[in-house]
């Protein structure tokens, strides 16, 4: 049995590494087992490379672990979806009061937008400019806002007015009756 390790197969006899040094071949003889070929690649040149990363890029003199996290199931947000850390954000150009556009957000499999961080709603405040677009806050009269998701809000930021839903722009949050048809943010995860 062949094993190529870090190398690939040149022809029927050759093998060469990435760098294009050749492979050394030894059969390696196992009690009870017959002849096997074993690739053996020379620790000389993994330490050299390991040196010359080291010289070149100043590495630190402490053993240090590097982890690159990767989540599989990230994807980039498509078409008219804009990312904002974990979430896609689309911004409507078509007007509809606050229970059309959270019909629509929900076609797209998705909500009217939720903020959770204030980078985030820096972000929405300056995207939307002076116009109004509606977000996923609303609450019946004389109780607690909640998002469409049906969380609270734990009141992280102000809501002016005294209306049932909530709309944002550059200015900060407002709320209304929901009756005007104004532009809407919708909102999904990434994932």
């Amino acid at each position: 049995m062949n094993i190529f390790v870090g190398a690939k197969e040149m022809g029927k006899t050759e093998t060469e590494n990435w760098d294009g040094t050749e492979v050394v071949e030894q059969e390696v003889k196992r009690p009870g087992k017959g002849p096997k070929k074993v690739l053996v690649i020379s620790g000389v040149m993994c330490g050299g490379i390991a040196f010359l990363l080291w010289a070149t890029f100043g590495f630190p003199r402490k053993p240090c672990i590097i982890i690159f996290l990767r989540h599989p199931q990230t994807t980039k947000c498509s078409g008219k979806w804009i990312g904002v850390r974990d979430n896609c954000f689309y911004f409507s150009n078509d007007t509809k009061n606050w229970i059309d556009s959270k019909r629509f957000c929900i076609s797209q499999g998705s909500d009217l937008a939720q903020i959770d961080t204030q980078e985030t709603m820096e972000f929405l405040k300056k995207r939307t400019g002076p116009s109004m677009h509606w977000i996923g806050l609303s609450r019946n009269q004389g109780e607690s806002w909640k998002w469409t998701n049906g969380t609270t809000f734990n009141t992280w930021f102000e809501i002016t007015g005294d209306g049932s839903f909530a709309f944002l722009n550059a200015g900060g949050v407002y709320s209304s009756r929901g009756l005007i048809d104004i532009k809407w943010i919708c909102s999904k995860p990434r994932f």
